[in-house]
């Protein structure tokens, strides 16, 4: 008989342990399957993320052997007065360019006219602004980053350059 009550314990004690166990599991897991806001940017269209705020740029970079990882880094080589501009595009195509607190030159006008379009299933755009002219690939394109990039040679050697515009 006490074999059988302690039976009973043991089994009471290990389906209280289950029920412990399952209990913070759940505790633990619910919140990443809770409801909340989300702020996917893949259901706003491409003209919507690339017109919603003002662009700078964060970062150039060239990919030397074009495998889509930058292998060096050429932001340090802009001026301080390339930096510090804002581009802001508008969904009819048009948008402006401003110089920022620095200018590169003193007979540069403030802000200046902008054009620019989606091209190729908004695969690409093309855009005169900033170290942009013509076409270009886009990478990524969302809430925070406009990442592009464009084949281009310089000193003789082929490569892709990468821009990266943040709000």
């Amino acid at each position: 008989m006490k074999g059988q009550i302690l039976s009973v314990k043991t089994s009471s004690t290990t389906l209280l342990g289950c029920f412990l166990g399952i209990a913070v599991f759940f505790l633990l897991i619910f919140p990443f399957f809770s409801c909340k806001k989300s702020s996917d940017s893949s259901s706003k269209s491409k003209t919507t993320l690339a017109t919603q705020s003002s662009w700078k740029i964060q970062s150039v970079g060239a990919d030397l052997d074009k495998n889509g990882t930058v292998d060096l880094d050429v932001t340090s080589q802009l001026q301080a007065c390339q930096t510090d501009n804002v581009y802001t595009l508008k969904s009819d195509g048009t948008g402006t360019a401003d110089e920022g607190s620095t200018r590169c030159s003193s007979t540069d006008p403030q802000t200046s006219a902008i054009t620019w379009s989606f091209k190729s299933n908004e695969a690409t755009i093309n855009c005169n602004f900033g170290v942009l002219n013509g076409d270009a690939t886009i990478s990524t394109l969302n809430d925070v980053n406009f990442v592009l990039w464009k084949d281009t040679t310089y000193s003789s050697t082929p490569m892709r350059m990468y821009v990266t515009l943040k709000h």
